[in-house]
């Protein structure tokens, strides 16, 4: 096995992983901002609603996308990995 399939073989795994990482952080940035709109009607609070839902939702994925990327390391015992 040479070093570019390796490679090639780890960066198609880490696809799916970064691109949560990308997609939760844009929308938890735009859960954020509707959050942070303060309606002109104070019992009209439909946007911060939507907004709250969409900050946890995303939340979620970000961490999910975070700790999947996290354990596509190399694994105890195989070389480069750390051994405690």
């Amino acid at each position: 096995m040479n070093v570019s399939s390796l490679l090639r073989d780890e960066a198609a795994r880490a696809i799916g992983p970064r691109r949560a990482i990308l997609v939760a952080s844009g929308a938890l940035l735009f859960g954020l901002a509707l959050v942070g709109m303060r309606p002109s009607d104070p019992s009209d609070t439909g946007l911060v609603d939507v907004g709250m839902f969409l900050t946890l939702l995303s939340l979620v994925l970000l961490i999910a996308g975070i700790h999947t990327y996290g354990r596509l390391g190399p694994d105890d015992g195989e070389k480069g990995g750390r051994v405690g």
